[in-house]
């Protein structure tokens, strides 16, 4: 300690991995700035132990906050210290010499080895909500690492990362949108057995017969901007309508009665993928908007060929015999599922579709 003339100080619990010792600190968010100085990005690639910053993910992380100021998680930053630093444990007992002070001196340098948009987007909202600064986040904190041992840190704590897939992402999140559509799920017998909750992309084998990330989707297609005012308006007025699809769907229903699996109809035709229910929304919302009788023109749908090989799919939402799901794909099925039901184009529409006609014809 006696080294340390000036320094910052945390209170931290002592831990042990691989005989190295770390410690864990909890840190308020308004010291993160003048912990973290060195921006470690303007480096080399051989002289770094970091992945240079990526400015566009900053908005979003921060936008997280701010937007869920109540109830934001984040999971704990890892730094290494280079320079002096001293634990001093609060007692000589077992648990007492691993609770204690954590000293680190002032000139040392701190560098993130993991979390460096977490701690950027950090600083963006204290500036929009000051009220942050004294909330806390975790720090693990490694010490005498040389930058070869920084580096494999990095390299380690990235090494297994798996993305929560957006099915499961919505399922769990608390947003209007997600729990509209997952409540229209749930209370339904049948879109329960029909909509995988977890996953997004299906497998052959799969039984379900669509994700929960395509419903979800096409759902905010199907009603425009879902809010925190409207969605519990909109919950009965999206369950009505998908219901009334399911009924003109036959292939679906026999999902429904273990007769079929998705896996089955998703290799023989396109109604079972995300791109024609994301079409099935934007026919929904001009229908809403326009036809008080538009359960009657539902009906039609039981009479389209929805087979992947009819020629009426080509080049919309297949292409070279694979499906394509973006928003064009959408749009260009939804026009040829209104021409099959007599349903009029809007203007946009019917401009879309004559440069899709020119295109396909080598105009």
């Amino acid at each position: 300690m006696n080294q340390i003339v000036s320094g910052t100080s945390f209170p931290a619990i002592k831990g042990m991995q691989a005989k190295t010792e770390y410690y864990i600190v909890m840190c308020p968010l308004k010291r993160l700035s003048k912990i973290f100085t060195l921006d470690e990005g303007q480096l080399p690639v051989n002289q770094r132990a970091q992945r240079i910053i990526n400015e566009e993910r900053i908005p979003d992380i921060a936008n997280y906050i701010l937007d869920s100021r109540d109830n934001y998680v984040f999971s704990a930053l890892t730094a290494c210290i280079d320079g002096l630093s001293e634990f001093i444990g609060i007692g000589e007992s077992k648990h007492e010499q691993k609770i204690g002070t954590l000293v680190i001196d002032e000139d040392a340098e701190i560098y993130i080895t993991d979390g460096q948009h977490r701690n950027a987007a950090i600083l963006e909202a204290l500036k929009a909500d000051p009220t942050l600064a004294d909330e806390t986040i975790s720090v693990v904190f490694f010490t005498n690492k040389s930058l070869e041992e920084r580096q494999r840190i990095f390299k380690d704590l990235n090494l297994y990362p798996v993305k929560t897939d957006s099915s499961l992402s919505i399922t769990y999140d608390d947003k209007p949108d997600a729990i509209l559509s997952k409540t229209i799920i749930f209370r339904s017998e049948q879109f329960t057995k029909l909509v995988h909750m977890e996953k997004s992309n299906l497998g052959p084998r799969s039984k379900k017969l669509i994700s929960h990330s395509a419903v979800n989707k096409a759902s905010k297609y199907l009603l425009g901007t879902i809010t925190k005012n409207n969605y519990e308006s909109l919950i009965p007025v999206a369950f009505e309508f998908w219901h009334e699809v399911l009924k003109n769907m036959p292939a679906w229903q026999l999902v429904c009665d273990d007769k079929a699996s998705g896996g089955e109809l998703r290799d023989e035709s396109i109604h079972a993928h995300a791109v024609t229910f994301h079409a099935l929304g934007l026919l929904g919302f001009h229908l809403l908007n326009n036809d008080p009788k538009w359960q009657s023109k539902l009906k039609g749908l039981q009479k389209i060929n929805w087979s992947r090989n009819s020629i009426n799919w080509s080049g919309r939402c297949v292409i070279n015999n694979s499906m394509t799901n973006n928003r064009k794909a959408a749009e260009l099925t939804c026009i040829q599922i209104k021409s099959h039901l007599n349903i009029p184009l809007t203007d946009k529409e019917q401009l879309v579709e004559k440069t899709f006609k020119e295109a396909r014809n080598g105009y």
